[in-house]
């Protein structure tokens, strides 16, 4: 089987998943950097012939336009930056690598869990619900016309970026792209070790200017987690 590496240095999502928990360590060590930016454009690629999915021709133009603004972070955010958009792409293709999705659900998912948080405005100046959601999901639609598609599939891609708004717990998820996404959102804090829970919370800290220890903070989102759960069972392997 061919390996699609996602950078210099980093080897395939098939040979991590294929030695895991023994690479657990070093998707830990890549997860966590934040030296540089990372390729999102060739991590994405990456992913979609690791699902399966190789004429990407026609998904070239739409990850280029896609990229470039998730890695501008205009409001110089430490938390929902470019890594974070790294993080889900990668955590949602191990997580769904096994599965049995079609082809459009591969590139759809690849393509949201890009851009579920594209246009962050780091702390949330408007605190309407959804707000920040449908406003990513608005950006997304724009960007990627050329998917063409239906009125019914644009519901269903609002409804999986609205329901990544983590105060309020969704309802109803039924849709294994939701699950996947929901999962990958939250794994890479809770899927290694309390401190690498911590890192993450303080960069979210330093990014919503909260006055609140790390520590407080990430028990709270621990706390929040027991109204919630992990959707798919390859996401609990994970941890």
């Amino acid at each position: 089987m061919r390996n699609y590496t996602i950078e210099n240095n980093f080897p395939s999502i098939n040979y991590v998943i294929n030695n895991w928990p023994r690479t657990k360590p070093l998707l830990k060590k890549f997860i966590l950097s934040n030296h540089k930016p990372p390729d999102l454009y060739k991590i994405c690629l990456s992913c979609l012939n690791e699902l399966g999915v190789f004429k990407t021709r026609k998904l070239e133009r739409i990850l280029k336009r896609l990229t470039d603004i998730c890695l501008r972070n205009t409001t110089s955010n430490t938390f929902h930056d470019s890594h974070h958009f790294k993080a889900v792409i990668i955590i949602s293709c191990i997580i769904s690598k096994k599965m049995k999705l079609n082809q459009k659900d591969k590139i759809l998912l690849i393509l949201i869990a890009l851009s579920h948080d594209i246009a962050h405005q780091g702390r949330r100046i408007i605190s309407q619900p959804y707000y920040q959601e449908d406003k990513s999901c608005k950006v997304f639609m724009q960007l990627c016309y050329e998917i063409h598609l239906t009125r019914k599939e644009t519901n269903r891609v609002s409804k999986i970026f609205k329901s990544t708004y983590f105060p309020l717990k969704p309802e109803n998820v039924d849709d294994k792209l939701q699950k996947i996404i929901l999962d990958a959102d939250i794994l890479a804090s809770i899927m290694f070790d309390v401190d690498t829970g911590l890192k993450f919370t303080s960069r979210l800290r330093h990014e919503l200017r909260l006055s609140n220890s790390k520590e407080s903070i990430f028990k709270s989102f621990l706390d929040t987690l027991t109204n919630k759960t992990l959707y798919m069972d390859s996401s609990r392997k994970l941890c």
